[in-house]
């Protein structure tokens, strides 16, 4: 599916011109108009590229293109048909651009502490996380989204987002080619990596993240995708998704991570302090930003546990 903003125009502009202008054609050519009629011969760009006695009825610089435009953007920026198949304005890659979220989904550019707790449409809530049924979940709390072109997008869940709460810096260890998607975070001074479990062909990070790492953790789904790839062959199609979970699966998994990880706040809070004073545990659910209120050793137990490379599914 293609992206509701993308519109498509013909256009037309000068060979011979130092600066390429494009100028969209109109159903009816304005009567003064020179590059279409013989009056072209009095141009200086022209002049300066043809005998001084042309003969063609209208200038032979004139080109006229097919191309796409986004409606969305401030600035138009027309883009020929030739180099379109390179934008992901024509797929279902569409979703993740930033001018699309930010103007079909408003709510998603607002902090997630700040958003409506109400799931959308494809989507299940378990303990404030939200899970979209449509993805496939790796054991580490990492998703692909797979298009019906074959275009690829690696992120975070919302689970593991609400376990950190906050993050430094975004480090992206793979670049291009067939690999495993590999990101690390620096979380308090501490790099944690994430390894999706299956190879994919690797065409680009979004390494604007770099600079705002917040909007991984307000909308893992949307703004803050990691990775962008696609699927080479269609017979690749399973393996990306090997022993990967998705719909009610994906939902009954995630209830049992979120008991999983209330156990492991609650083994936390049990454990004697330096005085030797337990804290007794309330008995609810593990609270957001968890990561950033554990100890060195605690927050690398706990990224093994539950977001290590190696992890595996739990019963």
């Amino acid at each position: 599916m293609r992206c509701p903003f993308l519109r498509e125009a013909q256009v037309k502009f000068c060979g011979a011109s130092a600066f390429r202008k494009m100028i969209v054609r109109l159903p009816e050519q304005p009567e003064n108009e020179r590059c279409s009629s013989s009056e072209y011969v009095h141009c200086a760009a022209v002049k300066e590229h043809l005998e001084e006695h042309p003969s063609a009825a209208r200038c032979p610089f004139l080109t006229e293109s097919l191309v796409q435009y986004c409606t969305a953007a401030s600035v138009t920026k027309y883009i020929p048909y030739t180099e379109s198949l390179l934008s992901q304005c024509g797929t279902d890659s569409h979703k993740y651009c930033d001018l699309f979220l930010a103007l079909a989904n408003p709510e998603n550019a607002i902090p997630a502490a700040d958003q409506d707790k109400q799931p959308s449409v494809g989507e299940e809530m378990i303990s404030e996380i939200r899970v979209p049924t449509s993805l496939w979940y790796a054991p580490n709390h990492m998703w692909l989204d797979v298009t019906e072109e074959g275009t690829l997008h690696v992120g975070i869940d919302a689970f593991l987002a609400k376990t950190l709460g906050s993050i430094e810096t975004i480090t992206f260890v793979t670049v291009k080619g067939i690999q495993r998607p590999t990101v690390a975070f620096t979380v308090r001074g501490i790099d944690l990596q994430l390894v999706f479990p299956n190879q994919i062909c690797v065409l680009r990070a979004n390494t604007y993240l770099r600079t705002n790492p917040g909007k991984l953790l307000a909308d893992p789904y949307g703004y803050g995708w990691l990775y962008e790839g696609e699927i080479l062959k269609s017979s690749e199609r399973s393996s990306v998704c090997h022993q990967l979970i998705s719909g009610n699966e994906a939902v009954e998994w995630m209830k049992h991570e979120v008991e999983r990880m209330s156990a492991f706040a609650h083994e936390l809070t049990a454990r004697s302090d330096v005085n030797g004073a337990v804290l007794m545990a309330d008995g609810g659910g593990f609270y957001a930003g968890l990561a950033q209120h554990i100890n060195r050793d605690e927050l690398l137990q706990m990224s093994n546990e539950f977001f290590s490379p190696f992890a595996d599914w739990r019963k």
